[in-house]
């Protein structure tokens, strides 16, 4: 036996490396890499001090309640002045202005001014969607416009109500949203390297939920939870319905996949919170109810899902739901119609006035590990983690924090 050989025998029988405990990832649309509220990140402190986690540098910003993309060490956002709403683009590292385009008019509405739907990064663009539905491919390097097109003039819809809020998906070489239109417009797929139309399918208004691809049965398949029809559909890639199923209409909050072959929904609405599942019959695809829940009634920000238990605002309630039954496990109150993500074992809790916690996501109760204040206006904005930073805005300012441990001095304070 050679040498050669005997090292790569002995290889094989070592203990594979252990995870790198640091392992980052990119934040790069609405709700993380997989759209679903979680992150695969390791190494974050399990425990705040009683002054809460280092600031790393926050700064000002205009109104809006646009999420923040992270993607390459930049961060991707969209703001409005007193007349005009902007896509900006920031160093992540000390929050400097790299780029703003001007994307239209300001949207004025009761509850908060600006935009709503969140940037897209996917290779050398990003997607920008005003509340008044226009949708912009910008170049990430300079803000420079690749192309954009008019939902409402091009489909012939309208602007609703609190404008439009939903945030594309992109599934391969498309680029989805649901843009409302005619008859067979309402949800719109676009080439996404030049936008032009490559399919529409069916009727309604424009959406605030945004839309989500899984692979159900080895099928690929786009989702949305309908907010102008009381309906959630499944869309094949190819633009053929793949199932319906009917369900109350007015859905905000995204739904949420459940593995392997099951989807959850919610509304603000009394009905509350709805799981399906997918299953075969006569060789085709077809939803079926498994159980429904008024415990989970989610408002503007969706659940997340951690093992075998969802987490999420019951409008003010912060609740832990079983997915297999939808028995409710534990409230805790005091957060208002917060936001969370998940991510290593951990609960990040954000309040709808400016409160971070940390908590376990546990089954077993509602455990803090610590709480501290970074913002103090309205905080409707889900939180974004990337690179062990915590990543939070309001309608006035923006804020990293360090979530791995000390930080430097804070910056533009």
């Amino acid at each position: 036996m050679t040498w050669l050989a005997l090292a790569l025998i002995l290889g094989s029988l070592l203990p594979a490396a252990a995870p790198d405990a640091t392992a980052t990832a990119d934040w790069p649309q609405y709700r993380g890499p997989m759209r679903d509220g979680s992150s695969p990140e390791k190494g974050l402190l399990r425990k705040w001090p009683e002054s809460g986690p280092a600031i790393v540098w926050k700064k000002k910003i205009g109104d809006g309640f646009s999420s923040i993309a992270a993607s390459g060490g930049r961060l991707y956002t969209m703001d409005a002045d007193k007349e005009s709403e902007f896509a900006v683009c920031l160093k992540a590292e000390t929050g400097e202005e790299v780029w703003r385009t001007t994307l239209g008019p300001r949207f004025v509405e009761e509850f908060g001014d600006g935009p709503r739907s969140t940037p897209v990064v996917d290779g050398d663009l990003v997607y920008d969607l005003t509340s008044y539905g226009k949708l912009y491919a910008l170049k990430t390097t300079d803000g420079t416009k690749a192309w954009d097109i008019d939902l409402i003039q091009a489909f012939n819809g309208r602007v609703p109500g609190r404008g439009v809020g939903s945030t594309p998906l992109v599934d391969g070489d498309l680029l989805l949203v649901e843009g409302g239109g005619a008859e067979g417009k309402a949800i719109q797929a676009l080439d996404k390297r030049t936008g032009q139309t490559r399919w529409t399918s069916q009727n309604g208004g424009a959406g605030y939920a945004s839309g989500i691809s899984v692979t159900i049965d080895g099928v690929r398949q786009e989702v949305f939870a309908r907010t102008g029809a009381p309906e959630i559909v499944s869309l094949l890639p190819t633009g053929e319905l793949l199932w319906k199923h009917a369900w109350v209409g007015g859905a905000i909050a995204m739904p949420l996949f459940v593995p392997p072959n099951r989807i959850f929904a919610s509304t603000a609405a009394d009905n509350g919170a709805i799981l399906i599942e997918v299953t075969q019959q006569e060789g085709k695809q077809a939803s079926r109810e498994v159980w429904t829940s008024r415990d989970m009634k989610n408002h503007f920000n969706s659940s997340v899902l951690v093992g075998d238990y969802i987490y999420g605002f019951d409008n003010a309630s912060l609740k832990c739901l079983s997915a297999a039954t939808g028995q409710a496990k534990w409230v805790q109150r005091g957060f208002g119609k917060g936001s969370l993500i998940a991510a290593d074992g951990l609960l990040i809790v954000l309040g709808d006035q400016g409160t971070l916690a940390l908590a376990q996501a546990t089954p077993d109760g509602y455990h803090e590990s610590g709480r501290f204040q970074p913002l103090t206006g309205k905080t409707w904005t889900c939180p974004t983690l990337s690179g062990g930073r915590l990543y939070l805005r309001d309608q006035d300012e923006i804020v990293s924090i360090n979530l791995r441990g000390s930080g430097r001095a804070a910056s533009g304070l």
